[in-house]
């Protein structure tokens, strides 16, 4: 695999986790707050996948890599949560 097929190979794998994260946390807390509890198993499950992903991966190797996957989660999380918002926006306008 070329390192641009890599490279987008994990920017939709976190892009996916954050997303999954998010979507789970916003369906608990329709039915009322989510607790830490909660919250640190939704972060589990969301984070399943890459941590899967950097098992066997040299410790070197997986230090070089977590800025990188910072960077990602984080414009993941502010692009859905733009997403999120201009759907409840859109929904507004449709009520009006």
């Amino acid at each position: 695999m070329t390192e641009s097929a890599e490279a987008r190979n994990w920017h939709s794998l976190v892009r996916g986790a954050v997303r999954e994260c998010l979507e789970t946390w916003l369906l608990q807390a329709q039915s009322g707050p989510v607790t830490v509890q909660a919250l640190e198993g939704i972060l589990a499950r969301s984070s399943v996948l890459l941590l899967r992903r950097l098992e066997g991966m040299p410790p070197q190797q997986i230090v070089e890599l977590l800025p990188i996957l910072m960077r990602t989660m984080l414009a993941a999380f502010v692009e859905s949560m733009a997403e999120m918002l201009e759907k409840d926006e859109g929904k507004g306008r449709a009520r009006n």
